[in-house]
């Protein structure tokens, strides 16, 4: 009954936002740059983003996204995170500018602004709330590179470990706190998302070898975890009660098509505590901008669209993960919201990068590859 509540709760506020937010576009639409913004993008008739391969985030930009803009065509493409750089580079070495922004993780991210290949992002901010710092919390918690000019994350969330209640008690998990990692129960049956391919299972890298050490993680590695290089492979096998927990994504949102079908899943984080394995993180909510990008205009467009408060607010929803925007509270539920006063690690920023690969290298050598 609660659940039912808080369900239609949540699609209220949803709309209220959204309705809200129509007002605030409405408003800026009087503003004559803005106007003249929005026809020069619509000059351009298009907009070319790369996207994160989940689904609740194109679904959502291809529903919204027209009622807002429609004559503005909305391209998302997604690309495998291993792969983005290297293609966008073969492809502007042949001279081909496809893309205006690209949604990644921060470690891609940081290779297309050494490669050249970015604009700053905050010269694209049109809306005064945009383009006030403390709409975000400070331009330095907002962007993920050290100087705070290239790749902006406008979402943050815990990340956490899952794992599956009526395969593990949960009193186990709260008597054992961070030595569940390497109890017997989990031999073969953790499922993690392989930090080799750059998904959703890659920050975990050097937030296991923080909590277990060198000799815990290769422990680890080695008795209790199967790597899966496809992220949908192990929300399938999660929901399918295979593995008991899992390292990746946030599964919260992701198994509502199982529950939707009927299926009695008990599918919870871990402990929203960094001893559990819970950590900062942006995901693929990384923006970057393109140098030399086929629509400037309908770039601004979006950005400033994306980045408004209905849209971030509705996003966060959808996606179980919560907006940087400092006027939108915690939509994520409870288990999963940051603790007062505890300091989280950052996987994504960049300076804690380094540390990141170093992870990823120690575990490719445990694997032998």
């Amino acid at each position: 009954m609660r659940n039912g509540i808080a369900r239609i709760f949540s699609i209220v506020l949803s709309v209220f936002l959204l309705a809200s937010g129509s007002t605030a576009l409405a408003q800026d639409k009087g503003d004559a740059e803005w106007n003249k913004l929005v026809a020069a993008a619509k000059q351009e008739g298009e907009i070319v983003i790369v996207v994160p391969p989940s689904s609740t985030h194109r679904d959502f930009l291809a529903r919204e996204w027209p009622k807002a803009f429609p004559d503005i065509k909305l391209s998302q493409t997604s690309v495998t995170p291993g792969q983005q750089f290297t293609r966008i580079s073969v492809e502007r070495s042949a001279g081909k500018y496809l893309w205006d922004i690209v949604f990644t993780g921060s470690d891609n991210a940081f290779q297309l602004r050494d490669g050249g290949m970015l604009d700053p992002v905050r010269n694209e901010f049109v809306f005064a709330d945009v383009k006030n710092p403390e709409t975000w919390g400070g331009w330095d918690a907002a962007f993920a590179d050290i100087a705070a000019t290239y790749v902006f994350t406008s979402r943050t969330f815990l990340k956490m470990p899952f794992y599956n209640a009526k395969l593990l008690s949960p009193d186990k998990v709260k008597a054992e706190g961070a030595k569940i990692f390497l109890d017997p129960v989990f031999k073969h049956k953790v499922i993690w998302d392989d930090p080799a391919y750059g998904g959703s299972g890659r920050t975990f890298a050097p937030v296991m070898r923080r909590l277990l050490g060198d000799e815990g993680l290769r422990q680890f590695i080695t008795q209790q975890v199967v790597f899966t290089s496809q992220m949908s492979d192990l929300v399938d096998r999660m929901a399918r009660g295979q593995y008991i927990m899992s390292l990746g994504p946030v599964l919260t949102n992701l198994l509502d098509r199982y529950r939707n079908a009927g299926v009695p899943l008990d599918i919870r984080p871990l402990g929203n505590t960094p001893e559990l394995g819970a950590y900062a993180n942006t995901g693929a909510s990384n923006i970057v901008v393109m140098k030399n990008r086929p629509h400037p205009n309908a770039t601004r467009v979006f950005l400033n669209w994306y980045l408004s408060k209905p849209v971030e607010a509705g996003l966060a929803k959808e996606m179980g993960e919560d907006t940087r925007r400092t006027d939108v509270p915690q939509q994520v539920e409870p288990a999963q919201q940051r603790l007062p006063s505890v300091k989280y690690y950052d996987a994504q920023s960049e300076e804690d990068t380094p540390a990141a690969r170093q992870a990823q290298e120690l575990i490719a050598k445990i694997r032998g590859k």
